[in-house]
């Protein structure tokens, strides 16, 4: 029989190498006591811990245009963020900053949720749908 709780512990501990913050924005502006103008509320930090970013290649098909309405397929890059049981739900348009990673290029990129959590029967981890955001720039 699975151990359930085994398989999670080595998820974490082998496919979860990074330090990620996700982050809720609340769509509102906050009142700046200092000069009195309106600006960006700060988000919400509603995860900041371990995660595991991988890489995903998208295929989207859809019809092409003009008459003979052909197929055509398209590759786009993607991303899936693995993380643990016990971290909050993510929602769509939650914003993923890598804060700490193996990879020193991913550090400071940020990604966007595009779908909520996967749910499984035999839940072990979290996985998340994420497209790239933005880059940092980098040092010359």
């Amino acid at each position: 029989m699975l151990d359930q709780s085994a398989i999670a512990r080595f998820s974490q501990r082998h496919l979860m190498p990074d330090r990620v913050q996700v982050r809720r924005g609340n769509g509102e502006d906050a009142l700046d006591p200092e000069t009195g103008d309106l600006v960006p509320a700060r988000p919400l930090i509603v995860y900041d811990d371990k995660g595991g970013l991988y890489a995903h290649q998208e295929r989207v098909r859809g019809t092409g245009s003009g008459q003979d309405g052909a197929w055509v397929e398209e590759a786009r890059a993607g991303y899936r963020l693995l993380l643990p049981l016990d971290a909050p739900e993510v929602c769509e348009d939650d914003t993923v900053l890598v804060m700490e990673a193996r990879d020193g290029q991913a550090v400071g990129r940020t990604y966007r949720v595009t779908a909520q959590g996967e749910v499984s029967s035999f839940p072990v981890l979290r996985t998340v749908w994420l497209e790239e955001h933005n880059r940092r720039p980098v040092a010359q």
